[in-house]
């Protein structure tokens, strides 16, 4: 009865199995679980895992190795905007001259866009009596960016770059399955858009455009007693050109706009201001918009010159931050859509700490992803409970990335870097085994 005694008692006063495992998830483990889990096999990747309160790095592997971000980049962009932009969204610029007003781009992409639909400017040029001018603006950039894959140019996801961007440089269609018919936002474009030549075996609703045109081609699928939708909505990019600009603002004002190529009194000019800044940052984090991204960094450029350039920005943030980084990011685009971007998970969490400790757990939680409730974590990495991930994607063909902030069962907030490059299966199995591996750090610690 004594030796039975004695052994009930030292199984009480050792822990909980499950306690137990979750505390034997060290370094060795996590290390472990990047060889065996499906999702890193034959892969490279690159993790670490930092405590920034207790100012150490819980687990690093490949941590100082060059890789494929793809949209980690957008935390970039997001840094850049804080320190550059003010408070609200500089909407457009002007000057008025004798009975007119001439007007020019800032880079504002949310102008008339329809997820957010800023009608700051819009709602200012309809009130005004003078004959309108509109003044195109130098642009270093390309209508792509460097390293950007050609052939994406009819997914919205490859919207141009422009002075002044309107509808988001894209068209959005609305397909009726079921009476078939079409509807087109804004009108403007409607007499572009024709019925496909060809039907063989498409099954989808789908729109094609012309890779030097503003053309387009459009199918519409069968409706299907099992869908509960009948209207397939599609965004698809138009050409971007000046000229084009003009006739859609003048189309949507139902006024006519003139060009003005001379160079008014720019020390003169005033600047309308829109949205705050946050809702442009939140709109590009969360759904990551690429659009909104390149444009963040050309509006950045244009509050200190009269030439939008993203390079400029970028050369200036590697001058003034990023000089003295152990590991200096090579960064070429504001989307991360270039494959010339690279970036090492140690440079990431250096980044994620630099963010946290200027903005804030607060602002920044509401702003990026979060796991399980919104963007592009909506449908990962949830719990039960109060959501633990607050993390930016980044997916490019056979490469995926997450970075951000992991918050811990006992409380503690971790900065996390996982880039997997150069895998052949489903990005599915990448995100899956992250998953695992996150909810084994967040219950060890």
């Amino acid at each position: 009865m004594k030796q039975i005694f004695i052994l009930s008692l030292l199984l009480l006063l050792l822990p909980a199995p499950q306690v137990y495992a979750q505390k034997r998830y060290k370094k060795r483990h996590i290390l472990r679980d990047l060889k065996e889990l499906p999702g890193f096999k034959h892969a490279f990747v690159g993790l670490m895992l930092s405590d920034p309160e207790a100012d150490r790095t819980i687990a690093c592997h490949y941590d100082n190795k060059y890789m494929t971000p793809a949209s980690n980049t957008k935390l970039y962009t997001f840094y850049a905007g804080t320190r550059l932009l003010g408070q609200a969204v500089p909407a457009m610029q002007y000057v008025l001259r004798g009975d007119s007003l001439i007007f020019w781009g800032t880079g504002n992409p949310l102008f008339l866009h329809p997820d957010v639909n800023d009608r700051a400017a819009l709602d200012f040029l309809s009130t005004r009596k003078e004959k309108l001018f509109y003044r195109p603006r130098p642009m270093e950039d390309f209508r792509f960016g460097p390293g950007w894959s050609w052939d994406d140019y009819g997914s919205y996801d490859s919207a141009e770059k422009s002075v002044f961007p309107i509808y988001g440089n894209s068209i959005n269609t609305f397909l009726n399955r079921k009476n078939q018919t079409i509807s087109i936002q804004p009108p403007y474009f409607r007499p572009n858009f024709q019925p496909s030549d060809s039907v063989e075996n498409q099954t989808k609703s789908h729109i094609d455009r012309e890779e030097t045109k503003n053309l387009y081609r459009y199918f519409i699928g069968e409706p299907s007693d099992q869908d509960e939708e009948e209207v397939d909505s599609l965004v698809t990019p138009f050409l971007y050109s000046d000229t084009l600009f003009v006739r859609l603002l003048a189309d949507t004002l139902n006024n006519p706009v003139s060009f003005y190529h001379g160079l008014p009194q720019i020390e003169a000019a005033k600047t309308l201001y829109s949205i705050s800044v946050d809702t442009l940052f939140k709109h590009m984090l969360q759904p990551s918009d690429n659009l909104f991204a390149e444009q963040i960094l050309l509006m950045a450029s244009g509050l200190s010159s009269d030439t939008l350039s993203t390079k400029a920005v970028i050369d200036r943030m590697q001058e003034e931050v990023f000089h003295n980084w152990q590991d200096a990011p090579v960064w070429v685009d504001g989307s991360g859509l270039s494959r010339y971007n690279m970036f090492t998970p140690r440079s990431m969490i250096r980044l994620l700490k630099v963010l946290r400790e200027e903005i804030g757990e607060e602002r920044l939680f509401t702003l990026l992803p979060v796991g399980g409730v919104s963007g592009t974590l909506k449908n990962w990495y949830g719990v039960e409970k109060e959501p633990y991930i607050f993390a930016k994607t980044g997916t490019l063909s056979n490469n995926h990335s997450l970075s951000g902030y992991l918050k811990t069962k006992s409380g503690k907030t971790l900065l996390f870097c996982i880039m997997v490059n150069h895998y052949a299966h489903s990005t599915s199995l990448v995100r899956e085994s992250m998953g695992v591996m996150l909810e084994k750090i967040r219950k060890a610690y």
